[in-house]
């Protein structure tokens, strides 16, 4: 098959490949990234390996997979159940949302913090607070919000 009858077949919307070789599983994981697809590719075995290492993300299986394998991988299923990669997909979403927002809430809480200490080096305005006694404040009040938009729960 020519790369550009593999690139007819990969247009479609969903696609089963089976009974492939190791060659026409790397041949395809490259056809997909030349789309511009993010691939992730499962394997357990020694032949998987290429495909595993030139995938976006590889996916070894932790019991029935071999070392090769796991060495090629970006990750390793411990329990061999693919309804781990979704439960690792939800966390790793929702760690993402979390630190957006504790971001998100440490530099609006202390944008205000420093507006003072910017009007004091442009128009030479006495501080009303020294920097110690505002560090002070940051430390009590901002990292109790900031710690629980880290840790909460979707």
């Amino acid at each position: 098959m020519s790369e550009e009858d593999l690139d007819k077949v990969l247009h479609h919307k969903q696609i089963v490949f089976a009974r492939t070789s190791p060659q026409q599983k790397l041949r395809i994981v490259q056809g997909c990234q030349r789309r511009g697809d993010v691939v992730a590719v499962t394997g357990d075995g020694v032949n998987d390996s290429p495909a595993l290492k030139a995938a976006n993300i590889g996916v070894a299986m932790g019991i029935a997979g071999s070392d090769v394998s796991k060495e090629a991988a970006d990750m390793i299923l411990l329990d061999d159940d693919f309804s781990s990669i979704v439960k690792g997909v939800e966390e790793g979403r929702l760690i993402f949302d979390n630190l957006k927002k504790s971001i998100a809430y440490t530099l609006t809480s202390n944008i205000p913090e420093i507006s003072p200490f910017l009007i004091f080096i442009l128009a030479q305005v006495p501080l009303p607070l020294s920097t110690i006694m505002i560090l002070a404040i940051d430390l009590g009040t901002d990292m109790y919000p900031a710690i629980s938009l880290a840790f909460k729960l979707a």
